[in-house]
């Protein structure tokens, strides 16, 4: 029996094409990482809303989208692209308004009936240090224009930054789901990393595996 099998056989999955027929049982709201053709969620056969290159702020029109369809869980798996994000990368709270957007997300979440299922990210030290060392001399917009702010794009500081965005998942989602068996201070590990920032197949296979897990537990 393969993965998929198995998770439709714990969990009786419902699969619908609208709101209106029935709930679907879950569905993931995220960004390149959950766009994937075999991501996390379409093992577990759940409804994806997903946008590649968008920050947090910019998926809430996806978690609108996908709480029509009433699901019992929410996968919320955002912000991996906030720190080299334009608009608010080159700020150093950025992390502060990351976690503020979770929060709104796991309470609309909630309001709507659905429990929130909070992924961890991993951090993508090899993206991160590619681009702080190509902004050395801004290039781009995307390239913070001042010393003080361009230290602010250090790997070192997004790494502490984003270990402070994991522990609030870590307590505040309904079901977090601890990513950190795949990745170090020095990035995503080569056994599950793609190309620096996304996680590889074998990556995603242990996400879905880890939800099964933490649903079927729950369920006993």
């Amino acid at each position: 029996m393969n993965l998929r099998t198995t998770i439709a056989a714990c969990l009786g999955m419902i699969l619908v094409s609208t709101p209106a027929k029935a709930e679907t049982f879950i569905a993931a709201v995220g960004d390149s990482i959950t766009v994937r053709k075999g991501s996390y969620i379409d093992i577990l056969g759940g409804k994806k809303f997903a946008k590649g290159k968008k920050a947090s702020y910019n998926l809430f029109g996806q978690l609108k989208a996908a709480l029509k369809y009433k699901p019992k869980y929410i996968a919320i798996f955002v912000g991996i692209n906030n720190p080299m994000s334009g608009k608010v990368g080159c700020r150093n709270d950025w992390q502060k308004l990351l976690i503020k957007d979770l929060r709104k997300m796991y309470r609309m979440s909630r309001a709507a009936g659905a429990k929130v299922i909070g992924i961890t990210l991993l951090p993508a030290m090899k993206t991160w240090r590619n681009h702080y060392k190509n902004c050395i001399i801004p290039k781009s917009k995307y390239c913070c224009n001042t010393a003080i702010r361009r230290e602010r794009r250090n790997p070192k500081r997004i790494y502490e930054k984003i270990l402070e965005v994991n522990s609030y998942i870590m307590k505040h989602a309904d079901i977090p789901i601890d990513n950190s068996d795949m990745w170090n201070r020095r990035g995503i590990l080569k056994q599950y990393d793609s190309d620096g920032i996304h996680p590889n197949s074998k990556a995603h296979r242990r996400i879905a595996r880890k939800i099964l897990l933490a649903l079927t537990t729950k369920k006993k």
